[in-house]
């Protein structure tokens, strides 16, 4: 079984410790607070009250033998670094470290931090380009300016195939899926004949720029209908 550490038992830690488990990971979750480690004790494998800035608790208690751990310590800056740098020193494989700051995105990074995490900021662009673009029913942050955008196709080009619509030499995206509500499926990698439905729902690898301009477009045909 695949052991995840959680450090930081707030509202972000608390819910993905208790989803991690229940998908049936063995977690771990440390806090120095010990009213947050007794509303988790039963929703995960192992709660305890703990300072993950010293490297011989977190040694002492077998995090270093995790596969992964997520640093979610929500205000106290430094004891987010200072944990980051202690998980990776004692060989966790991949470690993941929320940010409060740009700043403190870049400092978690050069203590060894695989991968940055921004909730707050992903949230908002997710919702800002949802009410900005009706269509868009969710955006996921993915390299650089690029994003996984969920787009819910309008009624100009339902019936039409993918070929016709030529999104990927029109606006530099790629249809990398297609979920079905309906049947609840989801189709990988479409090919080109296939023929947009009105319960479809089209997953697209595209920047933010080329993004924009398709969604832009897609809304100008639909109010022209």
């Amino acid at each position: 079984m695949q052991q995840i550490a959680i450090v930081g038992l707030g509202n972000f830690g608390y819910y993905l410790g208790r989803d991690l488990y229940a998908r049936g990971f063995d977690v771990i979750g440390l806090d120095i607070d010990k009213a947050m480690v007794q509303r988790v004790k039963n929703d995960i494998s192992q709660a305890v009250v703990a300072d993950a800035t010293d490297r011989e608790t977190l040694s002492a208690l077998g995090v270093g033998e995790a596969q992964a751990a997520v640093v979610t310590i929500g205000t106290n800056m430094l004891a987010s670094i200072i944990a980051t740098f202690h998980l990776k020193e004692l060989g966790v494989a991949h470690v993941y470290a929320k940010a409060l700051s740009e700043e403190h995105a870049q400092i978690l990074d050069r203590m060894g931090a695989d991968e940055v995490l921004f909730p707050e900021k992903d949230l908002a662009l997710s919702l800002s380009r949802r009410i900005h673009n009706p269509n868009m029913l969710e955006y996921l942050p993915f390299i650089g300016d690029h994003g996984i955008f969920d787009v819910d196709p309008p009624a100009s080009i339902q019936g039409k195939s993918l070929r016709e619509l030529d999104l990927t030499n029109r606006y530099g995206v790629q249809v990398v899926a297609v979920r079905d509500r309906g049947r609840q499926t989801v189709n990988f990698i479409p090919k080109a004949d296939y023929l947009v439905g009105s319960n479809d729902e089209l997953i697209i690898l595209g920047s933010n720029e080329n993004m924009d301009k398709l969604t832009k477009d897609l809304k100008v045909e639909t109010e022209s209908d």
